[in-house]
């Protein structure tokens, strides 16, 4: 009887475990990815994982990072013009630091890459574990184990390499939590597991009021990512479903409909129909086409202009700080356009989000971004990370370089690329030269540099600094991330200095 319990016991756990893995590791990733860009990252980033060992590619170079590298390029525009020589793909989530890669290595060479780039920047190496002390710098390698066991890509992608390596100076919580990651896929994934299904019943079976990030078609005057227009938005309506969707932020909202038959009769001012309708209450209106213009009347561009009072992008929680503008009204998902429903997770699009910041001019920028950026920015959560690293960039004023261990992973990411004769090129992606400015010229940075460049030259990998590539601060976000228009500047000075690696695997 005891070994028949023993048995039945050994099966049913065998068979939870495999039943785990079979659903949790295997089929879950089978199920659509719908997600858009920027959203559910650990999630999309496994899905990406998955993706890239299961194909080949002729020629294929992996760009690797944390989000400086998700929005330093764009991977679509390099592709559709250097497709012939090699194929431009991520392997990147956000806050990955030098450790996270040290751990994703074996993962990232069984993704087949032919050419490893990794966009690294000052902001990567977890400054928030050093302090200044004595005219150097101490690591507090005790409060970093404990915390990296805690972060996100500990617990659901490296689980058992991390605790294997920090068992004994790991609390017992975290050493519970990180076995029971270690055995059970559904444990590490139930954090992003609804994401998918969630965006794929958005997509399918809902009214599109519900979204990461507009995906209609766009306004000539732009639009903002989370779809609310400027005062007027001219559209070509390529889609003309019965009904759409819009938000107003404010009741008795008065909109002025402009009907043109095409782009060429808008040009010469020429409308079909014009009208105005108001509608009474705030919040999302049904918007029938038929009930505005007959549907025997041949248009193809309609303009929407706002005549009542407009909301401001802070009002609707566009934006929190800095310079205020005025909005219209927020279009559904995908307005007046056949649902595309295509993987987004890596492809970024453009936005005013990004494009106002380009339109300023330098001194209003700078006004601008320092009430995003700077100001306070001790006190505010938002803003806890930028502080350290700025506080970090001041510091290296005053300090000699000494190794430590996250600089020192990315040696042994080096090394193993090199041991396993994969091309490693190691890039120091742009940074806002308003913040730049803290450090340019510290002998800390460039011993920093000096001694990750004698390096990889002596195992023949490549070391390219960028930091200055980008000099109009209007192209950064914040101190180290670009805007679309910026990673768009920044793409072609990118690939042209991969040219070199490409050409001699590729030639």
């Amino acid at each position: 009887m005891k070994w028949k319990v023993f048995v039945i016991t050994c099966s049913l756990l065998g068979a939870i475990f495999l039943l785990d893995r079979v659903f949790f590791f295997e089929l879950y990733f089978l199920f659509p990815n719908e997600t858009e860009w920027d959203s559910s990252p650990w999630y999309n980033f496994i899905h990406k994982t998955k993706e890239l060992q299961s194909s080949k590619d002729k020629h294929r170079t992996i760009i690797t990072g944390s989000s400086v590298a998700l929005y330093s390029v764009l991977p679509d525009e390099l592709n559709e013009k250097y497709n012939s020589n090699t194929k431009f793909s991520f392997f990147s989530h956000v806050a990955m630091a030098p450790t996270d890669l040290f751990y994703y290595k074996e993962n990232l060479l069984a993704s087949n890459p032919d050419l490893v780039v990794y966009l690294h920047n000052f902001a990567d190496l977890q400054w928030e574990y050093l302090e200044a002390k004595d005219g150097k710098f101490s690591f507090d390698e005790t409060k970093w184990v404990r915390e990296f066991g805690d972060r996100y890509p500990a617990k659901t992608i490296y689980p058992t390499a991390y605790l294997k390596d920090f068992w004994k100076e790991l609390p017992r919580k975290t050493i519970s939590k990180l076995a029971t990651k270690s055995l059970f896929y559904v444990s590490r994934f139930r954090v992003f597991f609804l994401d998918p299904i969630e965006v794929y019943i958005d997509n399918h079976f809902r009214s599109g009021r519900k979204y990461h990030l507009y995906q209609g078609e766009k306004p000539r005057e732009g639009i903002w990512s989370k779809g609310w227009t400027k005062e007027t938005a001219t559209l070509v309506c390529s889609e003309k479903k019965s009904k759409e969707s819009i938000f107003t932020q404010k009741p008795n909202t008065k909109l002025k409909f402009s009907f043109y038959f095409d782009q060429d009769s808008l040009t010469r001012k020429q409308p079909i129909l014009e009208l105005e309708k108001t509608f009474n209450r705030s919040g999302w209106n049904d918007l029938i086409w038929n009930d505005l213009i007959d549907p025997t009347q041949n248009w193809s561009v309609v303009k929407i202009q706002v005549l009542s009072e407009l909301p401001s992008a802070k009002e609707v929680n566009l934006i929190r700080y800095g310079k205020d503008e005025s909005v219209g009204i927020r279009l559904s998902h995908f307005f007046c356009k056949t649902s595309d429903v295509k993987n987004r997770s890596y492809s970024r699009g453009s936005y005013w989000d990004d494009t106002r910041l380009v339109t300023m001019t330098t001194e209003d920028f700078t006004e601008d971004y320092y009430e995003r950026m700077i100001r306070d920015s001790g006190s505010r959560n938002e803003l806890w990370r930028l502080h350290f690293v700025r506080e970090a960039k001041k510091n290296v004023n005053s300090v000699t370089f000494e190794s430590w261990l996250e600089f020192n992973r990315i040696l042994q990411i080096s090394d193993y690329f090199y041991q396993n004769k994969i091309p490693f090129v190691l890039i120091l992606s742009p940074e806002n030269p308003i913040e730049f400015d803290f450090y340019k010229n510290s002998k800390w940075r460039k011993d920093w540099i000096s001694n990750l460049k004698k390096h990889l030259e002596s195992r023949g990998q490549t070391l390219i600094d960028h930091t200055e590539a980008v000099s109009d601060v209007r192209y950064f976000f914040d101190p180290h991330h670009l805007t679309y228009e910026g990673a768009h500047f920044y793409n072609s000075i990118f690939s042209k200095s991969l040219e070199p690696s490409i050409s001699q695997l590729h030639p």
